[in-house]
């Protein structure tokens, strides 16, 4: 009897277990959901994911807890009974060929709109035939048969798919991307007064500094605010994104927040927003709004001893950086590390206007006395700030630019018979330093040789006037940077009226901290990646070497809106800007603490561009990541 006994124990406590462990089919969603855990990469917020696995020797598919075995591997191991190293088990579980010990995949379940996505792993090199197999056998097993979809996250499975080797129903990113509602931007809490503000009813925007907001469009520049919920999915690239990080204030997307009732009802109310990985909180607070810290002034070196044109082609001097600005600098070493690698090409005819013009026009045209006017405005007159700057840049605007300047200028330009377009940018000591990314607040623009419109003076005259942009006033202020310590230089090279795609590009594994890697946004023409229109999507991905197996993984979170789903890059073109990327990475930051312009090792933030028919790369900008 105790045997008997002890044998039925036995028996159910290997039943539940496995019950707990596996199952061999999913007959309904709770069976899912008490399986599934987070998928292995942070490309999709709220996103349930359960791991799957076809046994080829035992004929066999297990649905397995992917809380308790996070990889693949651990469960074949300690449940399948495979014996051999992860190295090992790489070479067997991802291979083209059909010798395989086992098939491996995840099904994601979206759950705001009831769809099932099953997915390899961006390394997989499984053949379509296995594919094919591997997901009818899969589809037999769920109860979801009919709505489960293949995901093309990969240039090998798009590659498949475009050929028509996959015969299954199979979804781009996209189909992903756009049922996603949610997604987690800085991750971090703070109490505020909660408010609402339609951007897209082009509303007054002049939030205070004790507000959390909820805004229903990308705004072109981020108040002073405590904390921020938006409607519009973001790039982890764009400046909403890089600020965020900056100020390290809690932003999350919601994109179905505007109507939720439940948060409408806390309008004018203190609440605490709370965002994690998966999720935010808001609620009403006790908790009292956190006094607004002392910021210590920041003043930056100005120098204005150089009076010349500066040559970016040439060697440049070690304290260049205080003359011209952090922009025109970086292109400057870019160039140096160029004739080293000779793998990619950098802007030609680049020069930099040093900061002395710039003040040399403030003082000829007698702008001082306004500037200083500017200052002394209180900082919480904030409607009355915009539109005294607004009238300061008009008033820049209509100047004239120094002669000697524009002579030398237009000697330089048109010493050379190879471009007729050129590009102006802003180079500020004030972006690209330690602590200050100064993304996208301020102006860069166009000139054409011979234009009546677009000229050179105009295009001085622009650059030069956006030192004095709302956006860029408000955080200098944020970040106690003292504006008289300011100063704009001006960097200009060939324009790009010819590119077939531009894209950011990240010396960091933004989706999988794991691998060393890069993270991309690209998009086609000159569409902006990091300012997009509302509504549209670049190509995104992250790629890697896969440690094992050797081979290149490129994997996809969102397709471009303007290529038809299609990459816009192929994975050669891909793989080019991958192996660019630790060299310029390491070189460059050489180059900054040998110049004293960093303390610290940083990732890179690179702007690329691919041009004309041949598809030339060229490296636009590189500068420090900081998050």
């Amino acid at each position: 009897m105790k045997n008997i006994l002890l044998f039925l124990f036995l028996s159910f406590s290997v039943f539940f277990y496995s019950q707990d462990n596996y199952v061999n089919s999913i007959t309904k969603k709770q069976q899912f959901l008490n399986l599934s855990g987070k998928p292995l990469t942070d490309k999709f917020t709220n996103m349930k994911s359960v791991k799957v696995v076809y046994d080829y020797s035992a004929k066999k598919l297990y649905f397995f807890n992917s809380t308790r075995y996070t990889y693949h591997y651990d469960f074949c191991l300690q449940v399948l009974g495979f014996r051999e190293e992860i190295g090992e088990f790489n070479k067997e579980s991802y291979n083209p060929t059909n010798q395989r010990t086992y098939l491996l995949a995840n099904i994601n379940y979206l759950q705001n709109s009831d769809d099932w996505v099953m997915e390899l792993a961006a390394s997989d090199e499984m053949n379509a035939g296995l594919i094919n197999f591997f997901y009818k056998e899969v589809q037999k097993n769920v109860f979801f048969k009919d709505k489960l979809k293949f995901y093309l996250n990969s240039p090998h499975v798009i590659s498949l798919n475009s050929k028509k080797e996959l015969k299954i129903p199979t979804v781009f990113s996209d189909f992903i991307f756009k049922r996603i509602t949610e997604q987690s931007i800085e991750n971090t809490s703070n109490v505020g007064i909660l408010k609402k503000y339609d951007l897209q009813k082009k509303e007054d925007f002049n939030p205070k500094s004790d507000e959390i907001i909820i805004i229903n469009t990308t705004p072109e520049f981020i108040p002073s605010v405590r904390g921020i919920i938006i409607t519009e999915l973001q790039t982890p690239l764009s400046h909403l994104v890089l600020l965020a990080k900056n100020r390290n204030i809690p932003v999350y997307v919601d994109t179905k927040v505007w109507d939720k009732e439940s948060v409408n009802l806390l309008l004018g109310k203190k609440v605490e927003l709370i965002t994690k990985e998966n999720s935010y909180s808001l609620k009403t607070t006790q908790k009292s709004i956190p006094a607004k810290k002392a910021i210590k002034e920041i003043v930056l070196k100005r120098d204005l001893k150089v009076t010349d044109l500066v040559d970016l082609e040439t060697s440049m001097p070690s304290d260049i950086v205080n003359s011209i600005g952090s922009k025109a600098t970086n292109l400057g070493l870019l160039k140096q590390i160029q004739k080293e690698m000779k793998s990619f090409k950098t802007p030609e005819y680049a020069f930099a206007i040093p900061f002395y013009y710039f003040d040399k026009h403030i003082k000829e045209n007698h702008l001082q006395d306004k500037i200083n006017a500017l200052y002394a405005i209180p900082k919480d007159s904030v409607k009355l700030l915009e539109k005294e700057l607004k009238a300061f840049r008009k008033e820049v605007k209509n100047t004239k630019v120094n002669p000697e300047l524009l002579n030398k200028i237009n000697e330089k330009l048109n010493a050379q018979n190879d471009f007729k377009n050129f590009r102006f940018r802003s180079s500020t000591n004030a972006e690209d330093m330690e602590g200050f990314n100064g993304a996208g607040l301020y102006d860069s623009k166009s000139a054409i040789l011979g234009d009546a419109e677009k000229t050179v003076e105009k295009a001085i005259l622009d650059v030069w006037s956006s030192f004095w942009n709302f956006r860029a006033f408000q955080e200098r202020d944020l970040f106690g940077i003292n504006h008289e310590s300011c100063a704009m230089g001006v960097l200009v090279h060939r324009s790009f009226p010819d590119e077939k795609a531009n894209g950011v590009l990240v010396t960091k594994n933004m989706y999988r901290d794991k691998y060393d890697g890069v993270t991309v946004n690209v998009q086609l023409g000159e569409e902006s990646v990091v300012k997009p229109e509302s509504g549209m999507t670049c190509d995104e991905f992250y790629c890697h070497n896969f440690n094992g197996f050797g081979s290149f993984v490129v994997d996809y979170r969102s397709t471009s809106s303007l290529n038809n789903g299609k990459p816009i890059l192929t994975e050669t073109e891909i793989k080019k800007l991958f192996n660019i990327s630790p060299t310029l990475e390491r070189r460059l930051n050489q180059l900054w603490q040998k110049r004293k312009m960093s303390k610290a090792y940083y990732p890179l933030d690179i702007e690329f561009k691919y041009l004309g028919d041949e598809k030339k790369l060229y490296i636009k900008q590189a500068r420090a990541y900081m998050d």
